[in-house]
């Protein structure tokens, strides 16, 4: 079993970057070697310009959240954030001010006396994210912190975080399955596959110009068309898609014919009109309600599916199963990557 391979990250000072990524894919052990927890067999890291692949895990400078969090239950919540200082022999009255600070910080100055069975999970994740702290820790690898706690508490304390990280000048590599999560607070976004970085670029240049396929794949929702190039303008690619024309803003600098067009469901306009002279003829198949949107899956003409995403309204609530629909796909939202030799099922497969 390989763990890792040819994984190469630079990740700039006071940044907070999250890496998302398939289960399996490495995530957990990246971050478990630039903490000193997994030694690799080769590569080097460095934290700070320093060579530290030999340095042992109390002298990297860095702070560990676990996602099972991780507290003394026979020390209350005090004790716990003085645990650190302590085992490197600083004297607590040295670090008092900043364990104060902390508490206040994570609004836990009320609850010092507490011991983490008489605090919810979102209080217990706040204790072990300022224990990590406290020792002086200048870089913060969270290990999806807040997967064991539930939906609601989970997106307050991700702000929460980052906040913290940025008024204390740190620098956080942040690892979740959480896209959200990771779209919401992160400054750039690392993308692995199989051991790999895939791709790393803000929230929103992967999702509106992701430059691998996988990437449009992975991130967010995506429509997939297999087609062919039939002309270029001096603004357009002219595609072909099972006999349909469709146009597309970016140019083409491969050298392949053949392509896979991806869009975005909400990017898609729908009408029951015709809407545009290049617009498609379909019918709704199915249709979801997914609370704050709908999402429809639109057959064109028995050619192919494509999903329709639009947010509530009541315009949006007239569409039903079984209506004929005039969908358009903008030219400037129609991404273009050449065809991938293995295949596109498996130049997307999560496996």
């Amino acid at each position: 079993m390989v763990a890792l391979n040819n994984v190469s990250l630079e990740i700039n000072d006071k940044e907070y970057l999250c890496i998302i990524g398939p289960s399996g894919c490495g995530k957990t052990t990246l971050i478990k070697c630039i903490a000193g927890i997994v030694d690799p067999d080769e590569g080097e890291i460095y934290v700070d310009n320093k060579l530290v692949n030999n340095l042992p895990i109390e002298d990297r400078n860095t702070g560990y959240v676990f996602q099972e969090i991780a507290l003394f239950p026979h020390m209350n919540v005090y004790d716990n954030l003085c645990y650190g200082p302590f085992v490197k022999g600083y004297k607590i009255s040295s670090v008092r001010s900043l364990i104060e600070e902390m508490l206040h910080m994570m609004e836990l100055y009320e609850r010092v006396k507490n011991y983490p069975d008489e605090l919810s999970g979102g209080a217990r994740q706040k204790v072990a994210v300022a224990r990590a702290l406290v020792s002086g820790s200048q870089l913060l690898l969270l290990d999806e912190p807040l997967g064991a706690l539930d939906t609601k508490v989970r997106s307050l304390l991700r702000y929460e975080l980052r906040r913290l990280v940025k008024d204390l000048g740190l620098t956080a590599i942040h690892v979740t399955h959480d896209q959200e999560e990771a779209m919401s607070i992160a400054d750039r976004i690392a993308v692995m596959r199989s051991g790999r970085i895939i791709e790393v670029g803000t929230p929103l240049d992967l999702y509106l110009n992701p430059k691998n396929l996988f990437t449009a794949y992975f991130v967010g929702e995506a429509n997939f068309l297999e087609g062919e190039v039939i002309g270029e303008g001096d603004d357009y690619t002219k595609i072909d898609v099972n006999g349909y024309v469709l146009y597309s803003a970016r140019k083409v600098n491969f050298d392949s014919k053949r392509v896979v067009v991806a869009i975005r469901p909400e990017f898609i306009e729908m009408s029951k009109k015709t809407i545009h002279r290049e617009a498609l003829k379909g019918v709704i198949e199915n249709k979801s309600f997914l609370g704050s949107s709908f999402r429809f899956e639109v057959s064109v003409e028995n050619s192919f599916v494509v999903s329709v995403k639009t947010q509530f309204s009541t315009k949006a609530l007239k569409f039903d199963v079984g209506e004929r629909v005039s969908i358009f796909l903008p030219p400037k939202f129609l991404l273009l990557y050449p065809y991938p030799e293995e295949g596109l099922e498996k130049a997307i497969s999560i496996e």
